[in-house]
């Protein structure tokens, strides 16, 4: 059997067949620090990108070694979103898919522009 680092996760031949021009990673807001006042819907629940793999969008909801913790945070070091991460390392391997939370919903909803994974720091970026 083989084990791949926490967050990822292999496709079969099949899944990958079925949606040939999905993203390769899927990732999930878990936590919401900023929008807590009901003027701003909470984006706990939001799920992504919008052209995710139908399999990897499942995956990612679900607890286990397949998905990867991570924090997002503002300029100023300030922790705005938490969630996960998982990613196929074969259908993203021109792609950095430790930056995609940040760059698909951080940085466009609130400006994120760091992200941080706290049980694979080798996966952060700024």
């Amino acid at each position: 059997m083989t084990t791949h680092p926490r967050g990822e996760m292999t496709l079969t031949a099949e899944q990958r067949a079925a949606a040939p021009d999905a993203a390769g990673y899927a990732w999930t807001i878990t936590e919401d620090r900023i929008n807590t006042d009901d003027l701003v819907p909470s984006r706990v629940g939001t799920l992504g990108p919008a052209d995710v793999h139908e399999t990897l969008c499942k995956a990612v909801q679900k607890p286990g070694p397949h998905r990867v913790r991570f924090r997002m945070y503002d300029d100023d070091g300030i922790y705005y979103y938490g969630g996960f991460l998982t990613y196929d390392p074969e259908l993203t391997e021109h792609l950095e898919p430790s930056w995609q939370p940040v760059q698909d919903f951080g940085m466009p909803d609130a400006g994120c522009v760091r992200i941080s994974y706290p049980d694979r720091p080798e996966l952060d970026c700024a």
